[in-house]
C-alpha cells in the first residue's frame, strides 16, 4: 500500500493515546459550559434532553412532502449511516478511547449526543432512531443561536449550536403558519453561520482547524456579495451555479406545504454538494445524479501552449484550473482525503501516447507526477496521517478559492520523428476518498471507488520539423 496511507491501520502507540485522553480531559474540565465535551453542541435548558423530545422526519413529511424526499436522499439524511464515515469513526473510537465518539457524533448524530444515548459496544454505534435521522427535520429547525463566541477559539465548529425541541419549530419565513404546531422566523436560519456550526471542525486537543469551509466562504467573494451557503446548497443545481456566475441570488418560487403560500423563494433540502459516491451507494441515485452535476458546474479548464513545437525538442503546455462554481475552495471538507487533480495525456498523431501525467494504476493510486488539488496532512511527529484525530498539522493546502485560479505546467519531449500534429487530453478529475483509503477501511475488496470527470479539454498542437 501507499505509504501514505499506511498511517489509517489501527495500533496508535498507547503513550500517544494516554496523552491525547488527559488533553482532553483538561480541557474538558476548563470547558464547563460544554457537558458534551468534545462536541460543543449544548442545550437551552442546561441539562440533557430526551431523544423523544424530537419528532420522526416522517411526521414533517406529511405536510412537507416535497422538502422531505429531498431530504431524505441527501447526505445530510444520511450523516449517521454513511458508510465510509461509520468505519472511520469507528476506527477513531478504538484508537483514541472514545474522544471522538462526541466530537463526530454531536454533528452527524446529535440527537444520540444530547441525549447521553450514544454508545459504542461490540464494535458498532448504538442510538436511539431519531439519532440515526442524522441531520434531521426537528434537529435543524428547533435549533435556537450559535454559542460560537462562547467557544475555545471564538470560531463556530464542532456541533456549536443550542437546542430547543418542543412544539416552536424555527426558519426563514416570519409569517409562516402551521395547523400543527407554532412557528417562529429564524434569522439564522438565513445566515451562513447556521452550516458553520458543523461545516468547521477543529482538533479538540491542539485546536488545528481540521475544515474551515466556513472561512473559506467567510473570505471569499461571495460573502462581500451577500451570498449565503444556503444561496446554493440549498437551490436547484442550476440556479446555484447562475448565483455563481452572477453573484447575485436567485429565485426559487413554490411551496414548503401543498396548503401553504406560493412563495418568491423556496429553500431546497437537497444540499448538494460533490458527493455522489455515498448517496449512490446508498441507492440515492438523483441524488448522486444532482452532486455530479454540481461538480461539472464547479470548475474550468483552459490549456495553453506554444503555437507549435519542435520535433526531437522539449516543449510545455500550460493548463489553468478556476473555480468558477464554488463559494468554498476546491475541494473543501476534509480536503486531506478529498481528491481533485489533472489527467493530462498527450499522443502523435498516430494515437501512441508520449506523455501521461496523473492515470491511476490497478490499485486506483494516482501516479505520474500528478498534479492533485488537496491538503496534506500531518500528525504531532511530522508523519503522514488520514486520520483527523491525529492531524496536528498541514504540510501544504493546494486548494483552489472561490473564482481563484491554479495553474500547472506540464514539459515532454516532442518524439523526433513526430510529424503532424499532437493531441493534448486534459481531465480535471474527482474521488471524494483515495482508493487506498476505502480499502483500508472496509476492505481490500470493499468497491472501487467511483471517479468523476468535472470538466475536459482537447488542444491540437502541430508540430514543425
Amino acid at each position: 500500500m501507499n505509504k501514505r496511507y499506511d498511517s489509517i491501520r489501527p495500533a496508535m502507540a498507547a503513550v500517544a493515546v494516554i496523552i491525547m485522553l488527559s488533553c482532553a480531559v483538561s480541557a474538558a474540565a476548563e470547558q464547563p459550559a460544554f457537558p458534551f465535551f468534545p462536541s460543543q453542541a449544548r442545550t437551552a435548558s442546561g441539562k440533557p434532553v430526551k431523544h423523544t423530545d424530537y419528532e420522526s422526519p416522517e411526521i414533517c413529511s406529511g405536510c412537507h412532502t416535497d422538502i422531505h424526499a429531498q431530504w431524505k436522499g441527501s447526505m445530510h439524511g444520511a450523516a449517521f449511516i454513511d458508510p465510509i464515515f461509520q468505519a472511520l469513526w469507528k476506527l477513531g473510537e478504538k484508537e483514541t478511547n472514545g474522544l471522538t465518539n462526541n466530537l463526530c457524533g454531536g454533528c452527524h448524530g446529535a440527537v444520540g449526543v444530547l441525549s447521553n444515548e450514544l454508545t459504542f459496544k461490540d464494535g458498532e454505534f448504538h442510538a436511539p432512531d431519531i439519532a440515526r435521522e442524522g441531520v434531521h427535520c426537528d434537529l435543524c429547525h428547533t435549533i435556537t443561536t450559535s454559542s460560537f463566541a462562547d467557544t475555545p477559539n471564538y470560531e463556530p465548529g464542532n456541533a456549536s449550536f443550542v437546542v430547543a425541541p418542543g412544539s416552536v419549530k424555527r426558519g426563514p419565513h416570519a409569517d409562516a403558519e402551521s395547523p400543527y404546531h407554532e412557528t417562529a422566523y429564524s434569522k439564522l436560519h438565513t445566515s451562513s453561520l447556521f452550516c458553520a456550526n458543523c461545516h468547521q471542525v477543529f482538533h479538540p486537543v491542539n485546536n488545528f482547524h481540521i475544515e474551515r469551509t466556513y472561512d473559506e466562504w467567510k473570505y471569499s467573494v461571495y460573502a462581500r456579495n451577500g451570498i449565503q451557503c444556503q444561496d446554493c446548497h440549498m437551490m436547484p443545481v442550476a440556479k446555484a451555479a447562475e448565483t455563481a456566475r452572477t453573484l447575485k441570488k436567485q429565485k426559487n418560487p413554490g411551496q414548503s406545504a401543498p396548503m401553504g403560500p406560493v412563495r418568491d423563494n423556496i429553500f431546497t433540502h437537497e444540499f448538494v454538494g460533490g458527493n455522489f459516491t455515498v448517496t449512490e451507494i446508498l441507492g440515492n441515485k438523483e441524488h448522486a445524479e444532482a452532486a455530479r452535476q454540481r461538480l461539472r458546474s464547479a470548475a474550468e479548464l483552459s490549456v495553453d501552449t506554444a503555437s507549435s513545437v519542435t520535433s526531437g525538442a522539449m516543449a510545455s503546455i500550460t493548463v489553468t484550473v478556476t473555480n468558477v462554481g464554488a463559494g468554498h475552495n476546491l475541494p473543501t471538507s476534509l480536503t486531506e482525503v478529498r481528491q481533485m487533480w489533472l489527467d493530462v495525456k498527450i499522443a502523435d498523431a498516430a494515437g501512441k501516447e508520449i506523455f501521461r501525467s496523473g492515470s491511476l494504476d490497478p490499485k486506483g493510486d494516482i501516479v505520474n507526477d500528478p498534479r492533485i488539488f488537496n491538503a496534506h496532512a500531518l500528525d504531532k511527529d511530522g508523519r503522514d496521517t488520514l486520520k483527523p484525530w491525529e492531524i496536528a498539522s498541514f504540510k501544504y493546502n493546494k486548494t483552489i478559492p472561490p473564482k481563484g485560479s491554479a495553474i500547472e505546467n506540464f514539459y515532454f519531449l516532442v518524439p523526433a520523428d513526430a510529424t503532424g500534429a499532437l493531441k493534448a487530453s486534459v481531465i480535471l478529475r474527482y474521488r471524494s476518498y483515495p482508493q487506498a483509503l476505502a480499502n483500508a477501511l472496509l476492505g481490500e475488496k470493499s468497491f472501487t471507488l467511483p471517479v468523476f470527470n468535472m470538466a475536459e479539454k482537447e488542444i491540437s498542437i502541430p508540430v514543425k520539423r
